[in-house]
Protein backbone atom coordinates (compact mmCIF):
# COMPACT_ATOMS: atom_id res chain seq x y z
CA UNK A 1 0.00 0.00 0.00
CA UNK A 2 3.12 2.09 0.83
CA UNK A 3 4.38 1.88 -2.60
CA UNK A 4 1.15 2.53 -4.18
CA UNK A 5 0.54 5.84 -2.49
CA UNK A 6 4.10 6.95 -3.26
CA UNK A 7 3.43 5.87 -7.23
CA UNK A 8 0.29 8.31 -6.69
CA UNK A 9 2.14 10.82 -5.52
CA UNK A 10 4.33 10.65 -8.68
CA UNK A 11 1.62 10.94 -10.56
CA UNK A 12 0.78 14.33 -9.02
CA UNK A 13 4.04 15.29 -10.31
CA UNK A 14 3.66 13.99 -13.40
CA UNK A 15 0.75 16.35 -13.73
CA UNK A 16 2.07 19.51 -12.90
CA UNK A 17 5.34 18.81 -15.49
CA UNK A 18 3.84 17.11 -18.19
CA UNK A 19 0.48 18.71 -18.68
CA UNK A 20 1.71 21.69 -20.95
CA UNK A 21 3.35 19.21 -23.25
CA UNK A 22 1.36 18.94 -26.45
CA UNK A 23 0.70 15.55 -27.61
CA UNK A 24 1.09 15.63 -31.36
CA UNK A 25 -0.63 13.20 -33.74
CA UNK A 26 0.71 10.35 -35.21
CA UNK A 27 1.82 9.18 -38.75
CA UNK A 28 -1.08 6.57 -40.15
CA UNK A 29 -0.62 2.98 -39.61
CA UNK A 30 -0.12 1.01 -42.34
CA UNK A 31 -1.00 -2.84 -41.21
CA UNK A 32 -3.33 -4.11 -38.12
CA UNK A 33 -3.11 -3.04 -34.84
CA UNK A 34 -2.68 -6.38 -33.14
CA UNK A 35 0.36 -6.66 -35.65
CA UNK A 36 1.83 -4.09 -35.27
CA UNK A 37 5.28 -3.85 -32.16
CA UNK A 38 3.91 -0.42 -31.51
CA UNK A 39 1.03 -1.62 -30.52
CA UNK A 40 0.20 -2.58 -26.90
CA UNK A 41 -3.39 -4.08 -25.92
CA UNK A 42 -3.75 -2.57 -22.27
CA UNK A 43 -6.40 -2.92 -18.83
CA UNK A 44 -7.18 0.51 -16.89
CA UNK A 45 -6.44 -0.42 -13.71
CA UNK A 46 -7.59 3.18 -12.29
CA UNK A 47 -8.87 6.14 -13.71
CA UNK A 48 -9.33 9.54 -12.34
CA UNK A 49 -10.80 13.00 -13.91
CA UNK A 50 -9.78 15.83 -12.70
CA UNK A 51 -11.72 19.37 -13.23
CA UNK A 52 -8.91 21.74 -12.48
CA UNK A 53 -6.72 21.23 -13.94
CA UNK A 54 -8.46 19.68 -16.81
CA UNK A 55 -7.25 16.18 -17.07
CA UNK A 56 -7.57 12.40 -16.78
CA UNK A 57 -4.55 10.27 -15.26
CA UNK A 58 -4.81 6.66 -16.47
CA UNK A 59 -2.78 3.99 -13.95
CA UNK A 60 -2.86 0.55 -16.42
CA UNK A 61 -0.78 -2.32 -17.19
CA UNK A 62 -1.01 -4.64 -20.60
CA UNK A 63 -3.87 -6.86 -21.17
CA UNK A 64 -2.59 -9.71 -21.90
CA UNK A 65 0.85 -11.21 -19.50
CA UNK A 66 2.81 -12.08 -22.43
CA UNK A 67 2.87 -8.40 -23.56
CA UNK A 68 4.46 -7.65 -20.17
CA UNK A 69 8.48 -7.47 -21.46
CA UNK A 70 7.48 -5.24 -24.63
CA UNK A 71 5.18 -2.91 -22.98
CA UNK A 72 8.26 -2.18 -20.38
CA UNK A 73 10.92 -1.98 -22.91
CA UNK A 74 7.87 0.62 -24.98
CA UNK A 75 7.40 2.41 -21.67
CA UNK A 76 11.08 2.78 -21.02
CA UNK A 77 11.90 4.48 -24.20
CA UNK A 78 8.64 6.46 -24.40
CA UNK A 79 7.96 8.18 -20.73
CA UNK A 80 7.23 11.67 -21.09
CA UNK A 81 6.52 11.50 -25.35
CA UNK A 82 3.32 11.43 -27.12
CA UNK A 83 1.34 8.59 -27.80
CA UNK A 84 -2.11 7.34 -28.89
CA UNK A 85 -4.70 5.33 -27.90
CA UNK A 86 -7.92 3.47 -28.99
CA UNK A 87 -10.98 2.52 -27.35
CA UNK A 88 -13.48 -0.03 -28.58
CA UNK A 89 -13.38 -1.01 -32.21
CA UNK A 90 -11.94 0.45 -35.00
CA UNK A 91 -12.36 3.83 -33.21
CA UNK A 92 -10.42 7.40 -33.84
CA UNK A 93 -6.66 7.23 -32.06
CA UNK A 94 -6.81 9.84 -29.70
CA UNK A 95 -3.14 11.80 -28.64
CA UNK A 96 -2.54 11.34 -24.98
CA UNK A 97 0.99 11.35 -23.28
CA UNK A 98 2.37 8.55 -21.42
CA UNK A 99 4.45 8.37 -18.30
CA UNK A 100 6.42 5.28 -16.75
CA UNK A 101 6.25 4.41 -12.76
CA UNK A 102 9.56 3.53 -12.03
CA UNK A 103 8.21 2.11 -8.92
CA UNK A 104 5.40 0.72 -10.12
CA UNK A 105 6.89 -2.04 -12.54
CA UNK A 106 5.26 -3.23 -15.85
CA UNK A 107 2.61 -0.11 -15.45
CA UNK A 108 2.28 3.26 -16.87
CA UNK A 109 0.43 6.14 -16.36
CA UNK A 110 -1.77 7.52 -19.21
CA UNK A 111 -2.49 11.77 -19.40
CA UNK A 112 -5.59 12.24 -21.25
CA UNK A 113 -6.37 15.93 -22.30
CA UNK A 114 -9.79 17.44 -21.37
CA UNK A 115 -12.63 16.82 -23.57
CA UNK A 116 -10.74 13.23 -24.86
CA UNK A 117 -13.35 9.71 -24.80
CA UNK A 118 -12.75 8.57 -20.92
CA UNK A 119 -11.56 5.12 -19.96
CA UNK A 120 -13.25 3.61 -16.71
CA UNK A 121 -11.66 1.12 -14.43
CA UNK A 122 -11.52 -2.16 -15.60
CA UNK A 123 -11.99 -1.32 -19.43
CA UNK A 124 -9.36 -2.17 -22.26
CA UNK A 125 -7.65 -0.10 -24.57
CA UNK A 126 -4.78 -0.25 -27.40
CA UNK A 127 -1.82 2.04 -27.08
CA UNK A 128 0.55 3.08 -29.96
CA UNK A 129 4.18 4.33 -29.24
CA UNK A 130 5.20 6.15 -31.25
CA UNK A 131 8.43 5.13 -34.19
CA UNK A 132 11.07 6.13 -32.04
CA UNK A 133 10.20 4.15 -29.31
CA UNK A 134 10.88 0.55 -30.90
CA UNK A 135 14.85 0.64 -30.89
CA UNK A 136 16.62 -2.72 -30.32
CA UNK A 137 14.39 -3.85 -27.63
CA UNK A 138 10.92 -4.69 -29.31
CA UNK A 139 9.98 -7.49 -31.45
Amino acid sequence: MRTFCRCLGLVAIALLILLPAAAAPQALQHRPAEQNPRVVACRVMEAHTSRDPAVTVVLFHQREKDDAQRLRALLLRASEKAVEYQTGEGGAWQSAQVVRLKNCFGRGLLILPEGAPPLVDGSTFLLRFPVASLGSAAP
